[in-house]
This record gives structure tokens, C-alpha cells and sequence, in this order.
């Protein structure tokens, strides 16, 4: 299954895209999204699409630089530019570029199948087979590297982490950030989170001679006594005591 990417300033419109149609039934899956240039162009480099779906104006970085970047990184995706502009001086910067097809706000139905259409096919003879035969498990393994980022920058962050810092991050909704993580975990975000935050505790109490209410904020609970309360919750045993059990 191929990853698109979808960048456009109003955000409103990115979820109409999201909404339009059913992605995956033409063999596509939506891997991030951004509303700006530059942010668009960091995730790019990260997840790596198959086809962006670029606005041509926005913030930051416009539509046409961002193609720009990507040819001249050698990025490996197709690009199709959405613009509110029918003047043909943007559709021409934009072929300048490769860009596969141009389309104009609003975008309908038949234009974005036809789009797709269009570069699914481009994309198979490239790629050399069809990506139908392996969709659920093309899907199923881009899910896996986007979920391993996500669970590391949960790791390196988890003293402040929030659903809504993720999901700018990484450019999904906040549902499908809690989804993602369930599916293939087993355990809901809070869940993982707590399970991490009570594991570097344990480890602090275990090294250190830092006080337990250092060490609760340490590992992210400003509330000393909530802390108290989901250590005992999740280990059986208070703080103090688990450090005691360590002599």
C-alpha cells in the first residue's frame, strides 16, 4: 500500500482530503499530515511518502520550494500540487518539478480518484508489482516503523509528553495516536506512559539517594502524593518501601 502525504495550510481542508474518499480501497494510506511548509518538509523526511499532496501556498515554505527540496534531496515520491489558483503559472512551476497533476480547492471525488489513480500506476511499473497483493501487509509494516517513532519519542520525552504534542509531531490525529498504540501494544497510551514513568522511578530508587519527591517529579508527576498513590497502584508497594526492600 503506497503513503501519502497531505500539506496544506487550512486545516479544514486536510480533513476534507481525509474524509473524501476511502484511501485505502485505492491502495493508499494517509502516513502524516502538516500545515505549513517547514513542518511538512521535516516530516516528510520522516515517513517517507510515496505521493504528497502539496498546497501551493503556506507558511514557512511554500508548496513549489517544497517540491523543490524534495527533488534536490532525491526523494523517491510523486508530487501533486492543490491550490485555490487556476492560474497555469503555478501548475507550470509546479511541472517544472515533475509534479504528477494539479489540482484545484475544492477538490472533488472523481479529480482526487483520477490523481490517484494516476500515480498508482506510475508507482506500480516503478515498483514492478502490485501493491494490492501486499496491502495489508505493506500497511501493517509502515504502521510499525511510524509506531516505533512514536514510542521512542515517548521514551525521550516521557517527563512531558501529551497525546496533542505527538500527534503535531508526527502529523496524525490524537485518536489514531491512541489506536495505533493499543493495536500494537496492548496497553492504551496512559497505560505505556505510566508503565515507563514507574520503571525510571524504580530505576532512581534503585541508584540514587535522591528523595522520593525528587524523584517524582523526575519522572514527570509535579502531584507528590498522585505519584505515591499510582506507584502503590502499579507495584504493590509504596516508594518507600520498595527502596527499603533494596537493603
Amino acid at each position: 500500500m503506497y503513503r501519502v502525504f497531505l500539506a496544506d495550510d487550512e486545516p479544514w481542508i486536510v480533513i476534507s482530503l481525509k474524509n473524501l474518499i476511502d484511501w485505502g480501497k485505492y491502495g493508499f494510506l494517509i502516513c502524516g499530515e502538516a500545515t505549513d511548509g517547514m513542518k511538512a518538509w521535516e516530516r516528510i523526511q520522516r515517513t517517507k511518502p510515496d505521493l504528497i499532496l502539496s498546497d501551493i501556498k503556506m507558511p514557512g515554505m511554500d508548496g513549489i520550494e517544497l517540491i523543490q527540496k524534495v527533488r534536490e534531496e532525491r526523494l523517491p515520491a510523486e508530487v501533486a500540487i492543490i491550490s485555490g489558483y487556476s492560474d497555469f503559472e503555478y501548475a507550470r512551476a509546479g511541472l517544472k518539478y515533475g509534479c504528477t497533476d494539479y489540482l484545484i480547492k475544492p477538490v472533488d471525488e472523481e479529480e482526487l480518484i483520477s490523481c490517484l489513480e494516476k500515480v498508482k500506476k506510475k508507482l506500480d511499473g516503478m515498483h514492478g508489482h502490485d501493491p494490492e497483493e501486499e496491502a495489508e501487509e505493506e500497511g501493517y509494516r509502515s504502521e510499525g516503523r511510524l509506531l516505533k517513532e512514536i514510542l521512542q519519542y515517548i521514551r525521550d520525552n516521557y517527563r512531558t509528553v501529551t497525546q496533542q504534542q505527538l500527534a503535531e509531531e508526527f502529523g496524525i490525529s490524537i485518536s489514531s495516536v491512541s489506536q495505533m498504540i493499543k493495536r500494537r501494544t496492548g496497553k492504551s497510551y496512559s497505560d505505556h506512559l505510566l508503565e515507563i514513568r514507574i520503571c525510571k522511578a524504580q530505576e532512581l530508587l534503585r541508584l540514587t539517594n535522591d528523595s522520593i519527591e525528587d524523584i517524582s517529579e523526575k519522572v514527570g508527576y509535579s502531584d507528590y502524593f498522585y505519584f505515591l498513590k499510582v506507584f502503590k497502584k502499579a507495584t504493590g508497594i509504596s516508594p518507600s518501601a520498595f527502596r527499603r526492600n533494596l537493603s
